[in-house]
């Protein structure tokens, strides 16, 4: 029996390596993978990351005679016991599990996405007139914004007209969402925003969320670091 001689072979293969328990997995579709881990006495997990020949022919001999319908097997196997209890997982149930497996990463991402949000929402102290107009004074001696390659978040400028922005900012580039054409617009405007109101959490594209935003810690280390530098 095919069975016989394979059990015979893993037996060999995990008590070589000093296991007592192991499992191989191999999966047919979508694309061939083959597997195989062990367990000592101690816990410790062995991964063998190349099967003998032998082995691999007789694979080979089980799929195309016993499990020939099957999108993968697997093999669970307790030497103590002497038990090799062999399980096939048809095409049928393998796309059955790949869409829970999705269902569950999109229920998981969702989920994930709400708990963000509240977060987001819950800092809702506003910066205040001080903080507003000490970021005003600062932004006069240069931009608040990252500098790297693709998207890099939202900035606040005061331009070469003297106006103040606040914009996106793509490659160190700002390309402006709100313009104010004068201090006290641009103070009054900032000191009633907050973490929540600049997360950007209501965008649909979920990537924009809290994605290096204007928050009060980004202000304070901008206005600290110009007094510093001026």
């Amino acid at each position: 029996m095919i069975t016989e001689q394979l059990n015979k072979a893993l037996r060999n293969k995990l008590e070589a390596a000093q296991c007592i328990t192991g499992r191989l997995e191999c999966r047919m579709v979508p694309s061939f993978l083959l597997t195989m881990r062990g367990q000592r006495a101690d816990g410790k997990n062995i991964f063998f990351w190349e099967l003998e020949r032998d082995i691999n022919k007789l694979l080979d001999s089980y799929q195309s005679t016993a499990a020939t319908d099957a999108a993968a097997f697997t093999i669970d196997i307790d030497l103590g016991r002497n038990s090799f209890v062999y399980n096939t997982v048809s095409h049928q149930q393998a796309a059955a599990q790949k869409d829970k497996e999705a269902r569950d990463q999109k229920a998981e991402e969702a989920h994930r996405l709400q708990e963000l949000k509240q977060m987001l929402l819950s800092r809702n102290i506003p910066y205040g007139l001080e903080l507003a107009e000490q970021v005003a004074a600062a932004l006069s001696h240069g931009a608040l914004c990252y500098s790297h390659r693709d998207y890099c978040g939202m900035g606040l400028e005061k331009n070469t007209d003297g106006n103040y922005v606040y914009a996106a900012v793509w490659d160190g580039w700002l390309e402006p969402v709100h313009t104010f054409n004068s201090r006290q617009a641009f103070v009054q405007w900032l000191a009633v925003q907050s973490d929540a109101s600049l997360s950007r959490v209501n965008e649909p594209d979920t990537w924009l969320w809290n994605n290096q935003v204007i928050n009060r810690q980004r202000l304070e280390e901008f206005v600290s670091w110009r007094q510093h530098n001026p």
